[in-house]
């Protein structure tokens, strides 16, 4: 079992008590196959200049292209619905030793100020048969949070939560010793990773003060876990492998990871739900 690919959110709920927010020093970038490339950026700006059917030399019978529709590969095809899972809940607390790890991950917490990461696999798969899509893997992803910040401290203290969804795509198409993923340099050796990114918080604690939240964000996605498109364009596989990339079984296992700090007790899991065309 293995895997890793922000964005519009949905139906949030929000419960928050006190705390001065202070913004981040710098955006966070998302790398992944569901946020577009610059360079697709500035021809999806660019298709507002030529519409299709006003364009030089267009005609009704020509294909769309993607100045045109950003994904010709899936164009005008029909959602097919490929399954739905949960996580296992990743819980943070100052004891684990009542935890069951077949209904949850139980994540020691350190002591204040130092902060708690976590790196969890296998929390939930997905096993697509062959040619269960054509061209695209997309999704609608909710995690749930729950996190309670407690500064025990005499001075003021940054509190945090970040957690990304990991994911894994088994194919045997990536068993190939010449195909090199770009993020390591090194041959994929069968696993696509990706990331996503769920949930980012950030903001001082002054001494004694505390703070919760709960929130539940929906995302779908833009460019999906991963596209033909993708394949050829930012993991360098070739038409043809890309082609059979869709034509071969699949197995997708989900996973987390993150990092708290001041942390008391938190609860992250999240649902979803994979479609292809």
């Amino acid at each position: 079992m293995k895997w890793i690919a922000l964005v519009a959110a949905s139906a949030i709920s929000l419960v928050s008590q006190s705390a001065g927010a202070a913004p981040p020093k710098s955006p966070t970038i998302e790398k992944s196959p569901d946020i577009l490339p610059q360079r697709q950026l500035r021809k999806a700006a660019s298709r507002a200049s030529t519409p299709l059917l006003l364009a030089p030399n267009a005609s009704a019978a020509a294909a769309p292209t993607v100045e045109d529709v950003g994904d010709p590969d899936s164009f005008g095809r029909n959602v097919t619905y490929l399954g739905m899972t949960q996580s296992l809940p990743i819980v943070v607390l100052d004891d684990c030793s009542t935890s069951d790890p077949e209904f949850e991950r139980c994540i020691l917490a350190n002591p204040a100020p130092a902060p708690t990461s976590f790196n969890e696999a296998g929390l939930a798969a997905i096993n697509l048969p062959a040619r269960a899509s054509k061209s695209l893997l997309c999704f609608s992803l909710t995690p749930f949070v729950n996190v309670q910040w407690q500064n025990g401290l005499a001075t003021p203290a940054q509190a945090q939560f970040f957690a990304t969804v990991q994911i894994i795509i088994d194919n045997d198409v990536l068993d190939d010793p010449a195909l090199i993923d770009p993020t390591t340099g090194l041959p994929f050796g069968g696993v696509l990773s990706l990331g996503l990114g769920t949930f980012a918080d950030s903001h001082t604690l002054q001494a004694g003060e505390s703070d919760f939240k709960s929130l539940q964000m929906s995302r779908s996605c833009i460019g999906g876990f991963v596209s033909k498109r993708s394949l050829i364009e930012a993991f360098g596989l070739s038409e043809s492998q890309a082609t059979q990339f869709f034509k071969k079984p699949m197995t997708l296992t989900f996973g987390a990871r993150g990092t708290l700090a001041l942390t008391t007790f938190a609860d992250y899991f999240y649902g979803l739900r994979l479609y292809g065309d």
